[in-house]
């Protein structure tokens, strides 16, 4: 499965092209790709991408799930240790990012967008269908 997140990587390349989010598209598809590889038991992991009319970029990875989310964890003392800072880069990169998590499994997305903006958190949790949803928003 390993192998599978350097093909996510040189697909998304190709599609993207000379786009200017490129880099940073492939970059952070790269973490969140592994992070399905780790963390979650699924027998296919799924990437989507949007290219809005303004040349946003949206990105999506979902998996059958794991019994964990995705969280902001503590970043590790090591400087040198490979793990641990994933989402701490995705947060920084990214314009917006967040998770749906539901039944059949979970989806981790990105947005990157040419304008810079404070961070908004936002976290819903819906007991009816146990379904979370977590969000979070630069403004400008």
């Amino acid at each position: 499965m390993e192998a599978s997140v350097g093909e996510a990587r040189r697909w998304l390349g190709k599609i993207l092209g000379d786009h200017p989010c490129r880099d940073d598209a492939v970059l952070l598809l790269s973490e969140i790709f592994t992070n399905a590889v780790r963390h979650a038991a699924s027998l296919e992991i799924r990437v989507a991408l949007l290219v809005g009319w303004d040349g946003s970029v949206q990105v999506t990875v979902a998996d059958e799930g794991s019994a964990t989310v995705p969280c902001v964890c503590r970043v590790p003392g090591d400087e040198l240790t490979e793990r641990g800072r994933g989402i701490h880069l995705i947060r920084a990169v990214s314009g917006r990012w967040g998770f749906t998590r539901d039944r059949h499994g979970c989806s981790v997305w990105f947005v990157l967008d040419p304008r810079e903006r404070p961070r908004e958190v936002v976290v819903a949790m819906s007991s009816a269908d146990r379904r979370a949803i977590y969000q979070e928003v630069r403004h400008g």
